[in-house]
């Protein structure tokens, strides 16, 4: 098809430090760039070419490409070409006040000239012409212009326009080899993950499970969330390893204020085991300094040797409100904002500082026979080829409690002392894990528990043993909230 069989022109401008690199990195940037657009692209008619260091898109359907464009790594900015003129003074004047009059109408403006080849005419000039030729509609500020009048001159004429759209920045995804993520469903490791693609490293996702079904339907749903918005150009997959039977040896053979660091520990050798089957060169995590115990300095350098491979933390000097910030960006925040926290690991106060030595020892005294066996049966999943079906949410969950439930509070007893729910009786998880199939079977069951972790996990065992079970969805914050503004979807059952 040819040129002017399209009506729309976008001219697409790399991420600057693209054009810094040696002529071959160049051109395989530039090469991995215009296969992700392509993909992208997909379905929409288009053509795209090299145009002097730019790309020049042309298409038929703007609106649809706009979108696109903006989830695509190394794309630093586009702009939608609003008039193609004649290389004249004549011509670029009479466009500029059809064209623009109305835009800079009370307001700030700026006229900038720029050669791409094609006619010689001055820049300078055609700034100072079409600038005049503006200037009784708004007032010239080239300092701090509210609109920039642009023009382009090129081969086959002028091109002028008046938006630059940003993209991602970056450089495009693919340029680097795989990572794997060791990612949790919580805000900060689809935001690490999304850092990592934006410097070109193609990633695959690490779930330790510790919360069984519901817990992983929230976190594929995270990573397939990234996959389709943000991994254009590239496969990633989902490995889900079964963390229960390894939690459970730690819980049994460790005390408890080593379990968050010794975990963190074998989380990174199940990244790693993964890494290494499929040839990924790092992991990503997203730990932030001083955000939680297992992340501080002297806990990162116990926990550092655990891995062969590079860890990379893009997040290491961000606060939590950034990272929140930067996954409202992404689309993740929502998806994170529900998962809940693994709670009642332990009871115990967890090491804020720690001995390598000391954690080595610890180690030792597991069964890494359950880890290999845990990453040897990791389950693989396609995010690309997930449907609305595989995605659909376990029916666990539940956002009112029912008047007929009983109602199970499941955190441990100080804190049933504190708060719970009236006419809720207590089983905290050990407990009940161990007696739920002595209790009957014809009666509803509502689970809750400290940060909303524990209950889907217990619900789930208690369904698959024929029980009538669901969790509240959310920590106790929630259900305390919802029954102090008197909810009637938690009051009535109370």
């Amino acid at each position: 098809m040819s040129e002017t069989d399209w009506s729309e022109r976008l001219i697409i401008r790399p991420a600057p430090e693209m054009q810094l690199k040696s002529w071959p990195t160049r051109r395989r940037f530039r090469n991995t760039l215009m296969n992700n657009l392509r993909a992208a692209l997909n379905g929409v008619p288009h053509e795209l070419r090299v145009d002097q260091g730019r790309l020049l898109l042309l298409t038929a359907e703007l609106d649809a490409v706009a979108g696109r464009l903006e989830r695509v790594f190394g794309v630093a900015s586009y702009s939608p070409v609003e008039a193609v003129v004649e290389p004249t003074l004549e011509a670029l004047i009479q466009a500029a006040r059809d064209r623009f009059a109305d835009r800079v109408h009370g307001r700030r403006y700026a006229v900038r000239c720029k050669r791409h080849g094609g006619p010689r005419l001055s820049t300078r000039e055609v700034e100072c012409q079409v600038g005049a030729a503006l200037n009784p509609f708004g007032t010239v500020d080239l300092d701090a212009p509210e609109v920039r009048v642009e023009i382009d001159l090129v081969e086959d004429g002028a091109w002028l326009f008046t938006e630059r759209r940003s993209g991602p920045g970056g450089v495009p995804l693919g340029v680097q080899d795989r990572a794997v993520t060791l990612m949790s469903g919580g805000f900060d490791s689809p935001v690490a993950a999304w850092y990592t693609m934006r410097r070109g490293v193609g990633n695959d996702y690490v779930f330790c499970n510790l919360g069984g079904a519901t817990h992983e339907n929230m976190v594929t749903r995270i990573a397939h969330r990234l996959a389709r918005d943000w991994a254009v150009g590239d496969r990633p997959r989902l490995f889900v390893v079964d963390f229960l039977p390894v939690v459970a040896d730690l819980r049994e053979r460790l005390a408890g204020e080593v379990w968050q660091v010794v975990l963190k520990r074998l989380m990174y050798r199940a990244g790693e085991g993964v890494a290494r089957r499929i040839g990924a060169q790092a992991l990503v995590t997203g730990e932030a300094l001083s955000q939680v115990s297992s992340q501080t300095l002297s806990n990162l350098n116990s926990i550092d040797p655990a891995s062969g491979l590079p860890v990379l933390r893009p997040l290491i000097g961000f606060d939590k409100t950034e990272i929140m910030t930067l996954a409202r960006r992404i689309g993740t925040y929502a998806l994170s904002e529900g998962v809940p926290e693994f709670c009642a690991l332990s009871n115990s106060k967890p090491l804020v500082s720690s001995r390598r030595g000391r954690i080595d020892r610890e180690e030792t005294q597991l069964d890494h026979a359950l880890l290999d066996r845990a990453v040897a049966e990791a389950r693989e999943i396609d995010l690309a080829a997930l449907t609305d079906e595989d995605l659909a949410e376990p029916d666990v969950l539940a956002d009112a409690i029912p008047a007929d439930a009983t109602v199970i509070d499941c955190q441990p007893p100080r804190r049933f002392r504190d708060w719970h729910l009236p006419g809720a009786v207590n089983y905290p998880p050990d407990v009940l894990a161990r007696r739920f199939e002595s209790l009957p079977k014809d009666r509803r069951y509502l689970l809750y528990c400290l940060r909303g972790a524990n209950a889907p996990m217990l619900a789930e065992r208690m369904q698959r043993a024929g029980f009538e079970a669901h969790a509240f969805r959310g920590g106790v914050s929630r259900l305390r909230r919802a029954f102090e503004r008197g909810d009637p979807a938690v009051v009535g059952a109370a």
